[in-house]
């Protein structure tokens, strides 16, 4: 059992400023990760045609894994202990087919959907993975499944709903330092909130509701979380070389909770839409500082310290990737809490466009 202390910034009454007051959780106990995984589908398959490329989502759905193998356009099915057994969709902008990124969402009963960002548009799949329906409205169709909020990037499996308190959660967690890394939250299977700190320690505080912390769970080395289920973890690792792996680890829950979270609500995230556009505008400076940069080096930088143009004293820059080929930022304004991303060439957040500014309070 792990006890944790956080100092939370609460708003007393109407006009007050934010005080600092301890917010002890106590006794927090730690799921264990099995240390050998329990699926293992990708680099280390004897065939090497079913290497993946480009792994952007994966679920398990109905007894079966569904891999998006952005980098060829498809899905990739398998069966519950790892077992290929189909592929499905091409490159096209058929029904069925792919043109960019893709990202796997739970719809009602044993189907999916799938947001393609490159043919811009969301289908649905039985839990096979064979198409079913193009939904209308193209990206419009669902709200966006991944927002911001004070510095932090969340995921949801639910597009456009959250818990209220998942949200008085991320208001009261302390800020983080300057030059820290962006903070990662998802929601789990069950509707519990997972938050990490820093996904290159892979340790997550799990949240049952807004006062009360549940567990800890440390992640295997290098494991970029994809869904949290009630007793596994499913993520993508890469081997020595580089290449991609898709893991499911069993996870043991200690105990049940006393009182199930509450279910998932519509709720309107709070804006200001001053310090919106302002942010937005130097997200758009730093678009172009970035291209000039790669005019001079071959290459996008990491380094915001490196660009040409520069932030305001207030708003931290946090680049999360940057390559020869694609990057990503997002920028926070410490003083309305606004935070702003883009992401350009580089696989974006659950539900985010290539090159589309996205912003949250």
């Amino acid at each position: 059992m792990t006890t944790l202390t956080i100092t939370a910034s609460l708003l007393s009454g109407c006009g007050e400023g934010p005080k600092a007051e301890p917010l002890v959780i106590g006794e927090v106990a730690e799921w264990p990760v099995a240390s050998v995984p329990r699926i293992s589908v990708g680099a280390d398959t004897l065939d090497l045609a079913h290497e993946l490329a480009g792994v952007s989502s994966a679920r398990r759905l109905a007894g079966r894994l569904v891999v998006a193998n952005s980098g060829a356009f498809e899905l990739r099915i398998y069966d519950s202990t790892g077992k290929y057994l189909t592929t499905v969709g091409q490159k096209g902008e058929g029904p069925g087919e792919f043109r960019g990124t893709l990202f796997l969402f739970p719809a009602q009963g044993d189907s999916l959907y799938v947001l393609d960002s490159g043919n811009l548009r969301y289908s649905v799949h039985d839990a096979s993975g064979k198409y079913v329906r193009m939904l209308d409205r193209g990206t419009d169709a669902l709200v966006r499944p991944t927002w911001l909020y004070r510095r932090t990037i969340v995921e949801s499996n639910v597009p456009g709903q959250a818990p209220r308190w998942a949200v008085a959660v991320l208001e009261r967690l302390p800020d983080a330092q300057p030059g820290a890394p962006v903070r990662r939250a998802r929601f789990d299977n069950s509707g519990l909130l997972w938050v990490t700190d820093s996904v290159s320690s892979n340790r997550w505080t799990v949240w049952a509701d807004s006062a009360r912390a549940v567990a800890r769970v440390t992640l295997p080395p290098g494991l970029a979380l994809l869904e949290a289920g009630t007793d596994f973890v499913l993520g993508v690792e890469h081997d020595a070389v580089g290449r991609e792996i898709v893991r499911a680890y069993d996870l043991t829950r200690s105990a049940p909770l006393v009182f199930p979270p509450p279910a998932a609500e519509p709720f309107p995230l709070p804006g200001n839409p001053a310090a919106e556009a302002r942010v937005k505008s130097h997200l758009r400076n730093l678009v172009v500082a970035q291209e000039v940069h790669y005019g001079e080096h071959g290459h996008y930088t990491a380094a915001a310290d490196s660009l040409v143009i520069k932030a305001d004293s207030d708003i931290e820059v946090l680049i999360l990737e940057a390559d020869g080929r694609h990057w990503a930022v997002v920028l926070y304004e410490r003083t309305s809490k606004t935070t702003c991303g883009i992401s350009i060439g580089f696989p974006p957040p659950p539900g985010w466009l290539d090159g589309v500014i996205v912003c949250g309070r």
